[in-house]
């Protein structure tokens, strides 16, 4: 019988223990930052039927979606995103009180070409409230983003943000329709992957005239430094009056949450791809790394939850790309890597003190250290050699001269020194 290749499907990883030690770190920062600003855990299926995803989210989305029938001929296909399903909870589990902070780090799925940086299976650590109005509430979402990059230790980044309403309204005063609207929001969004002269190409694709098409551009690209700026453009397109409204509200809260103004700025050329959105949005980009594309973005998305029952319910949130984000900071080497969980390596020296090693390994296990008991007794050599290969920091020596002294000796692996103490003294000498 012919052996089976060992190989996984493109755009798909395995991720070997220095990695996956690394990515658990970071998410444990992130969880913990997401619980202290109040937001509790949510988990949703990976299937869901086909015509929850695709509500809203189709078109270019369409294309990106893992969809099958399963064996009770059910459509059904993988989440490609978090936001969805979360709409979808919050019509069918009324009694969910608001305002609603949840977040959810999960795995999603998306049919997507793989690029440096951009997998098919991919985590996003989303955060989101629903039910609040209030621009504060889109506040709160960039001020924990700019937390969670804080706590992640990452100190060079940009949150560039928009309102979705600026930029529907501007199109509409140039004539386009709802439908217009909508295909010009995501050739725009193409503009940094593209190149403008492709944007203009796309929009003429969608019948908008040359002029028309280098008005949107022109708009995109202007500068806005600060809210001042802002409103001299409102007054060459009063139809713009809402979105800025709210971006002033928004700009109030924000100022207070993040001091340092040069971490946020308005960009009129963002847009976001998803359709839902209908207000604010925004992405966080690494400074020093931009060919990495957006690491977090989100924004309002105040009808979505409206597809599912009969009732909108506003909603603004974000989500961290993990895996494009850990590629980044990998390339950066800002990534700490390590071999092992494991702090003590208790060695197996003689057959007969098995019973010792065992109650050793036990008792220190209950004192919240991280212990690895080597299973044979082989050379000590070999046994500290594994130790050091697996970065383990220290390696425990006892056999029946150390247990007839009630001592052991503690090998620092890292310094490559050894001491020896009472064995009684050994629970403490940790804890140090």
């Amino acid at each position: 019988m012919d052996k089976i290749e060992p190989k996984t499907l493109k755009g798909f990883r395995d991720f070997l223990p220095e990695e996956q030690i690394a990515r658990q770190k970071m998410i444990e920062i992130i969880r913990k930052t997401y619980e202290n600003f109040g937001f509790v855990p949510l988990e949703t299926p990976a299937l869901e039927y086909s015509e929850i995803l695709l509500g809203k989210g189709a078109g270019e989305t369409e294309k990106l979606i893992y969809r099958f029938k399963d064996k009770g001929g059910r459509d059904i296909s993988l989440r490609y995103d978090l936001t969805v399903p979360l709409a979808r909870v919050m019509a069918q589990y009324k009694e969910i009180k608001k305002p609603f902070k949840r977040y959810q780090i999960s795995p999603v799925w998306r049919a997507e070409n793989p690029q440096k940086g951009r997998y098919r299976e991919f985590y996003q650590c989303d955060a989101d409230i629903v039910g609040v109005n209030s621009m504060l509430a889109d506040a709160e979402i960039i001020s924990l983003i700019y937390e969670t990059l804080n706590n992640l230790d990452i100190k060079k980044f940009l949150i560039r943000i928009n309102n979705r309403k600026i930029i529907s309204s501007f199109l509409k005063s140039l004539g386009l329709n709802e439908k217009e609207n909508t295909l010009t929001l995501r050739v725009i969004d193409k503009l940094e992957k593209i190149g403008e002269e492709e944007v203009i190409k796309e929009l003429l694709k969608i019948d908008l005239d040359q002029e028309k098409a280098k008005k949107i551009l022109s708009f995109m690209k202007t500068e806005i430094k600060d809210l001042d700026d802002l409103k001299k453009i409102e007054d060459e397109y009063p139809k713009i009056t809402e979105g800025v409204s709210e971006m002033r509200e928004l700009f109030k809260a924000v100022s207070i949450f993040i001091p340092d103004k040069n971490k946020y700025q308005i960009d009129l050329s963002l847009a976001r791809g998803f359709d839902y959105y209908t207000s604010t949005i925004f992405e966080v980009y690494l400074t020093d790394l931009k060919n990495f594309g957006s690491i977090a973005g989100g924004g309002r998305y105040d009808r979505l939850v409206g597809l599912f029952s009969q009732q909108d319910l506003p909603a603004v949130g974000f989500t961290i790309g993990l895996d494009r984000l850990f590629a980044a900071l990998e390339e950066s080497k800002l990534i700490k890597k390590q071999k092992s969980t494991a702090k003590i390596l208790i060695t197996f020296l003689e057959k007969e003190l098995l019973n010792d090693y065992l109650k050793m390994t036990k008792d220190l296990r209950n004192e919240g250290l991280n212990v690895f008991f080597y299973f044979e007794s082989v050379k000590l050599g070999k046994q500290l050699k594994f130790a050091a290969e697996s970065e383990i920091n220290y390696a425990l020596i006892y056999g029946s001269q150390e247990k007839e002294k009630q001592e052991i000796i503690v090998r620092d692996i890292l310094k490559n020194q050894q001491e020896t103490i009472k064995f009684d003294e050994l629970k403490n000498y940790f804890k140090i």
